[in-house]
């Protein structure tokens, strides 16, 4: 096929380097791109991306305050504001494992790194688009969730181009998965295993199993897997996952420690270790998963309050062990002071926050500062500020009262 003309392709450039902002746009002007939209924050990237698509996005790593570019590139594939025709290609300085690990995880279609010639970028921009067009049906029926068509055309494109075959395979196994047929998919990825020994067609395979049923083998491919991949970080989460279904947590939580290491940047992993810490009673892990949450649910499409309800309760489990520094105390209260900053709108969660506020002074054998926030609480429920306590919190109240007594 011809090589992709791009001046009838539409750019959007995500820099907030004016000099390298400037450098990129030239670039692209020079390979006949007429249509390029510039955007100087992850914000305003997606603001551009929520009124139009783009054929290719050329995102830089590092956006100055706020959202960096794996966030940015979290919150479109969450939200499916970039469709699968469009071309990501993510521009980094970075080098370092933390970084690489946490924007691989959310799939751009290819990196390039700092410094790089205007040549190397318009090989790599010819290459994707090149595979874009190929893949254009397909593509298309993955946006529109019509998995059988997207099958029936990756089948197509491996007939006509050979060189495609691998990944269109792996279209094909996960929107069996997606079909729920996972006979057949374990077939497609049993198949492609053999045959190419790629680590994601055993991971196909691993997750067949499991959503068939096969624990155990399951279990001894997903862990074959990070044995043979320590850097392939979602076979952790896999193994873990799959560990909790046979109810061996203390392992699912060593594993899920491991992954966190490998890539610290993926904030729903960070939750998962904290919440299965609290399971083991391994506080002093799930408030530093916990709290590395919060950090990084600032500029995340997932910050939520159970992220910042989660921190808190697992301080108060510590306190219950006994004695805790003051550092403790003041990670208490800086998630305390997110949560009424960020959530004021939010009767409940400020009554849960009181809730948890008490219960960490009940624990420290401070009562004349419990009553207090008892007092503030109940001025808030008296502002509607707050919520009235349920009967569970209720009860969770009078068992703090029945304690001083």
């Amino acid at each position: 096929m011809s090589k992709p003309n791009f001046s009838d392709k539409t750019a959007l450039l995500i820099e907030d380097m004016a000099e390298a902002r400037i450098m990129q746009k030239k670039m692209l002007n020079d390979f006949g791109f007429k249509s390029i939209e510039i955007a100087m924050k992850a914000e305003s990237a997606i603001e551009l991306l929520r009124s139009r698509s783009y054929d290719v996005i050329l995102s830089d790593y590092n956006l100055g305050n706020g959202k960096d570019g794996q966030q940015l590139l979290e919150e479109v594939r969450h939200s499916h504001l970039i469709p699968n025709t469009s071309t990501y290609l993510m521009v980094t300085a970075e080098t370092s494992t933390e970084m690489v690990m946490g924007a691989i995880e959310y799939a751009p279609d290819g990196y390039i790194t700092k410094p790089f010639s205007q040549a190397m970028l318009e090989r790599r921009l010819l290459k994707l688009l090149e595979n874009k067009e190929l893949l254009l049906k397909v593509n298309k029926a993955l946006d529109k969730s019509d998995y059988e068509t997207a099958i029936n055309e990756a089948k197509v494109v491996s007939e006509k181009h050979p060189a495609l075959i691998s990944r269109c395979n792996r279209i094909v196994g996960d929107s069996l998965i997606s079909l729920e047929r996972y006979k057949e998919a374990l077939t497609v990825f049993r198949t492609c295993r053999k045959e190419s020994r790629m680590p994601w067609a055993a991971f196909g395979e691993a997750k067949c199993h499991y959503f068939i049923g096969n624990i155990d083998i399951a279990e001894s491919k997903f862990r074959q897997l990070t044995l043979d991949n320590k850097f392939f970080v979602s076979a952790y989460d896999w193994l873990a996952k799959t560990l909790v279904k046979k109810g061996e947590h203390e392992e699912a939580q060593a594993i899920l420690v491991d992954a966190v290491g490998r890539s610290p940047k993926n904030l729903m992993r960070q939750i998962e270790l904290g919440k299965l810490s609290l399971e083991v009673r391994d506080n002093l892990m799930a408030e530093m998963s916990f709290r590395r949450a919060v950090f990084l649910a600032k500029h995340s499409c997932f910050n939520d309050a159970e992220v910042y309800i989660q921190h808190m309760a697992s301080i108060v489990a510590l306190a219950r062990e006994g004695d805790i520094p003051s550092r403790q105390i003041d990670n208490f209260q800086t998630t305390l002071n997110k949560v009424h900053q960020n959530f004021f709108k939010s009767p409940e969660v400020r009554t849960e926050a009181y809730l948890l506020e008490m219960e960490l002074y009940s624990a420290l054998g401070d009562n004349k500062t419990m009553n207090q926030i008892e007092e503030v609480w109940n001025h808030e429920i008296e502002a509607g500020q707050a919520s009235a306590p349920s009967a569970t919190a209720q009860k969770r109240v009078d068992h703090l009262k029945s304690l001083k007594s």
